[in-house]
């Protein structure tokens, strides 16, 4: 049911990499509480798809194809946001390399320039242009909030995982400048610190593996996070009721970051996963020339 008075009534919110996982799950939701949502990225069909469910439930809703390592395509994501809803209200920066982070992530002295670059586009090149081209929008509109998601890699410790870590706190950082920055004109700047979410995909194969689970599992002082716990707080930053809040970092991890020890994610179960898809991927080109 879409809201003509919720908390995000009026509102233009864009977000990135929205076409699944926690970008899917906020557009929704956002939509519900009144926004017009501007979903993004670069499956034409899940984008499509998104679209039409949010518009068949009566909300207001556009997808621009996007490849956030793109300048081009990140302008003219915001561009066309703007042309068609006439201003950008809020935005959300969710987007990341996460098909790069199973298959080209090392530790430092082992990881190539090449798998490096791939991440490192797209979670803080991607951050800068989207915050390069929606914030003139949004001094326009007469201010703004900008949402940024963020990882517990960004304040612990997290094996073999250098450049995803990277990118998360860079994020954080230039989160505190641009609310220093953009405060003056009514725009503000906050973090999300996202623990595991159950109902995502990496969350679900972390949960089920034998070793990487139980630790994860215990490390949670109250539940696994769910999908709404990310929207409805992304939601919140966004509307006028956190009107006083900004430059902050808030963790949305249940605890997590409080007392937990971090298994090496990325032997365990995301460079499985990499290498399962590359196979399944080949087994397809040679079914395909047979």
């Amino acid at each position: 049911m879409i809201s003509q008075t919720g908390r995000l009534a009026g509102k233009t919110v864009v977000v990135t990499g929205s076409t699944k996982g926690f970008g899917a799950a906020m557009v929704k939701r956002f939509a519900s509480d009144g926004a017009n949502v501007v979903i993004s990225g670069r499956s034409d069909a899940d984008g499509a798809a998104i679209e039409k469910e949010i518009r068949a439930d009566g909300g207001s809703a556009i997808f621009v194809r996007t490849d956030l390592s793109n300048e081009d395509s990140t302008r003219g994501l915001m561009t066309a946001a703007a042309a068609e809803y006439g201003q950008i209200d809020g935005l959300v920066n969710n987007a990341m390399a996460m098909d790069h982070i199973g298959s080209d992530e090392r530790a430092v002295a082992d990881m190539d320039s090449d798998g490096w670059d791939k991440i490192i586009k797209v979670g803080i090149y991607g951050l800068f242009w989207s915050c390069k081209y929606a914030i003139p929008e949004m001094i326009k509109a007469g201010g703004g909030s900008i949402v940024n998601i963020s990882s517990v890699a960004a304040v612990a410790g997290v094996p073999n995982m250098p450049g995803y870590t990277a990118c998360k706190g860079a994020m954080q950082a230039l989160t505190r400048q641009m609310a220093v920055d953009y405060g003056p004109h009514n725009i503000r700047v906050n973090t999300m610190v996202s623990g595991f979410v159950l109902s995502s995909e990496l969350a679900a194969a972390v949960d089920a593996h034998p070793d990487a689970g139980p630790i994860i599992r215990q490390a949670q002082l109250t539940r696994w996070g769910k999908l709404e716990d990310i929207s409805g707080m992304a939601g919140y930053l966004l509307s006028d009721d956190s009107g006083f809040v900004t430059g902050s970092e808030l963790r949305i991890d249940g605890g997590w970051t409080s007392t937990a020890r971090m298994p090496n994610l990325v032997e365990m179960v995301f460079a499985p996963l990499a290498a399962q898809a590359q196979q399944a991927a080949s087994q397809q080109a040679a079914a395909a020339q047979q």
